[in-house]
Protein backbone atom coordinates (compact mmCIF):
# COMPACT_ATOMS: atom_id res chain seq x y z
CA UNK A 1 0.00 0.00 0.00
CA UNK A 2 0.94 3.58 -0.34
CA UNK A 3 1.63 4.48 3.61
CA UNK A 4 3.89 0.93 3.79
CA UNK A 5 5.76 2.79 0.48
CA UNK A 6 5.98 6.08 2.62
CA UNK A 7 6.95 4.55 6.05
CA UNK A 8 9.81 2.58 3.81
CA UNK A 9 11.05 5.74 2.24
CA UNK A 10 11.20 7.83 5.43
CA UNK A 11 12.61 4.97 7.58
CA UNK A 12 15.60 4.68 4.91
CA UNK A 13 15.85 8.81 4.45
CA UNK A 14 16.10 9.03 7.98
CA UNK A 15 19.00 6.49 8.15
CA UNK A 16 21.02 7.97 5.53
CA UNK A 17 20.61 11.30 6.90
CA UNK A 18 21.20 9.97 10.81
CA UNK A 19 24.59 8.27 9.40
CA UNK A 20 25.66 10.95 7.31
CA UNK A 21 25.15 13.25 10.64
CA UNK A 22 27.28 10.41 12.21
CA UNK A 23 30.25 10.63 9.81
CA UNK A 24 30.14 14.36 9.84
CA UNK A 25 30.13 14.89 13.14
CA UNK A 26 33.15 12.36 13.83
CA UNK A 27 35.03 14.45 10.84
CA UNK A 28 33.93 18.07 12.30
CA UNK A 29 34.89 16.37 16.08
CA UNK A 30 38.81 14.92 14.40
CA UNK A 31 39.17 18.56 12.34
CA UNK A 32 38.94 20.73 15.67
CA UNK A 33 41.03 17.95 17.90
CA UNK A 34 43.47 18.58 14.87
CA UNK A 35 43.69 22.67 14.78
CA UNK A 36 47.35 23.66 15.87
CA UNK A 37 47.48 25.98 18.56
CA UNK A 38 48.69 28.69 16.47
CA UNK A 39 44.91 28.25 14.90
CA UNK A 40 43.39 27.57 17.84
CA UNK A 41 43.85 30.65 18.98
CA UNK A 42 42.63 32.36 15.56
CA UNK A 43 39.31 30.46 16.02
CA UNK A 44 39.17 32.02 19.46
CA UNK A 45 39.91 35.90 18.95
CA UNK A 46 37.85 35.41 15.50
CA UNK A 47 35.21 34.46 18.07
CA UNK A 48 36.03 36.15 20.50
CA UNK A 49 35.70 39.74 18.00
CA UNK A 50 32.58 38.04 16.66
CA UNK A 51 30.81 37.73 20.04
CA UNK A 52 32.03 41.41 21.34
CA UNK A 53 30.59 43.08 18.03
CA UNK A 54 27.44 41.41 18.46
CA UNK A 55 26.46 42.77 21.68
CA UNK A 56 27.75 45.95 21.46
CA UNK A 57 25.58 45.75 17.97
CA UNK A 58 22.77 44.80 20.03
CA UNK A 59 23.22 47.89 22.49
CA UNK A 60 24.02 50.50 20.09
CA UNK A 61 21.05 52.47 18.46
CA UNK A 62 21.96 52.15 14.81
CA UNK A 63 23.39 48.59 14.94
CA UNK A 64 25.52 47.59 11.88
CA UNK A 65 23.68 44.71 9.18
CA UNK A 66 26.72 42.62 8.91
CA UNK A 67 30.03 41.23 10.95
CA UNK A 68 33.30 41.39 9.12
CA UNK A 69 36.51 40.01 10.36
CA UNK A 70 38.29 42.99 12.83
CA UNK A 71 42.08 42.64 11.34
CA UNK A 72 42.65 41.93 7.74
CA UNK A 73 45.00 39.47 8.97
CA UNK A 74 41.50 36.87 9.71
CA UNK A 75 40.80 37.26 5.54
CA UNK A 76 40.43 33.49 5.33
CA UNK A 77 41.40 33.01 1.76
CA UNK A 78 41.14 35.25 -2.12
CA UNK A 79 38.44 35.57 -4.06
CA UNK A 80 38.41 32.35 -5.95
CA UNK A 81 38.20 30.32 -3.35
CA UNK A 82 35.51 31.90 -1.51
CA UNK A 83 33.19 28.93 -2.75
CA UNK A 84 35.67 26.45 -1.50
CA UNK A 85 35.59 27.82 2.29
CA UNK A 86 32.31 28.35 2.18
CA UNK A 87 31.50 25.06 1.28
CA UNK A 88 33.99 23.86 3.96
CA UNK A 89 32.83 26.00 6.74
CA UNK A 90 29.14 24.56 5.79
CA UNK A 91 29.84 20.73 5.95
CA UNK A 92 31.25 21.62 9.79
CA UNK A 93 28.13 22.43 11.15
CA UNK A 94 25.45 19.99 8.91
CA UNK A 95 25.65 17.10 11.55
CA UNK A 96 23.05 18.60 13.83
CA UNK A 97 20.73 19.71 10.47
CA UNK A 98 21.21 16.04 8.88
CA UNK A 99 20.31 14.30 12.72
CA UNK A 100 17.33 16.66 12.69
CA UNK A 101 15.95 15.69 9.27
CA UNK A 102 16.86 12.38 9.94
CA UNK A 103 14.92 12.34 13.53
CA UNK A 104 12.22 13.92 11.61
CA UNK A 105 12.09 11.27 8.85
CA UNK A 106 12.13 8.16 10.93
CA UNK A 107 9.32 9.86 13.40
CA UNK A 108 7.11 10.78 10.76
CA UNK A 109 7.55 6.89 9.00
CA UNK A 110 6.60 5.97 12.51
CA UNK A 111 3.53 7.67 12.73
CA UNK A 112 2.11 6.71 9.07
CA UNK A 113 3.02 3.11 10.35
CA UNK A 114 1.45 3.40 13.25
CA UNK A 115 -1.71 5.21 12.26
CA UNK A 116 -1.98 2.97 8.98
CA UNK A 117 -1.20 -0.63 10.61
CA UNK A 118 -2.49 -0.66 13.92
CA UNK A 119 -5.84 0.23 16.09
CA UNK A 120 -6.72 3.72 17.29
CA UNK A 121 -6.13 3.06 20.55
CA UNK A 122 -2.28 1.65 19.77
CA UNK A 123 -1.89 4.76 17.23
CA UNK A 124 -2.99 7.40 20.31
CA UNK A 125 -0.81 6.03 23.00
CA UNK A 126 2.64 6.09 20.08
CA UNK A 127 1.30 9.66 19.36
CA UNK A 128 1.01 10.69 22.86
CA UNK A 129 4.65 9.20 23.79
CA UNK A 130 5.95 11.10 20.54
CA UNK A 131 4.18 14.73 21.70
CA UNK A 132 5.14 14.27 25.09
CA UNK A 133 8.99 14.56 24.26
CA UNK A 134 8.48 17.48 22.10
CA UNK A 135 8.62 19.86 24.94
CA UNK A 136 12.13 19.32 25.86
CA UNK A 137 13.24 19.65 22.41
CA UNK A 138 11.79 22.91 21.76
CA UNK A 139 13.30 24.10 24.85
CA UNK A 140 16.63 23.61 24.17
CA UNK A 141 16.43 25.21 20.83
CA UNK A 142 14.99 28.08 22.52
CA UNK A 143 18.04 28.96 25.07
CA UNK A 144 19.37 31.19 22.84
CA UNK A 145 21.85 33.78 23.08
CA UNK A 146 20.10 35.62 25.88
CA UNK A 147 23.36 36.50 28.63
CA UNK A 148 21.00 36.25 31.27
CA UNK A 149 19.10 32.98 31.14
CA UNK A 150 22.37 31.09 29.83
CA UNK A 151 23.98 32.48 33.42
CA UNK A 152 20.50 31.39 35.36
CA UNK A 153 20.93 27.48 33.31
CA UNK A 154 24.17 27.50 34.20
CA UNK A 155 23.54 28.50 37.85
CA UNK A 156 20.53 25.29 37.91
CA UNK A 157 23.05 23.04 36.18
CA UNK A 158 25.44 23.30 39.05
CA UNK A 159 22.66 23.11 41.70
CA UNK A 160 21.76 19.71 40.00
CA UNK A 161 25.38 17.99 39.47
CA UNK A 162 24.01 15.17 37.75
CA UNK A 163 20.89 14.62 40.09
CA UNK A 164 17.58 14.54 38.83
Amino acid sequence: TMAVLATHALYLSGLVFDLTSACLAYFTSRWFQRLTNCEKKLLQDVFEARAKETSEQASAPNPKPQWSPPLKQYQIAPYIDNWLIAWYSISLFMPPFFLASGALCLLVGLYIHTWSQYPFPVAIVVTIAGISTLPFIIGVLLIGRNVKRRKKIIRRLSRMQGDW
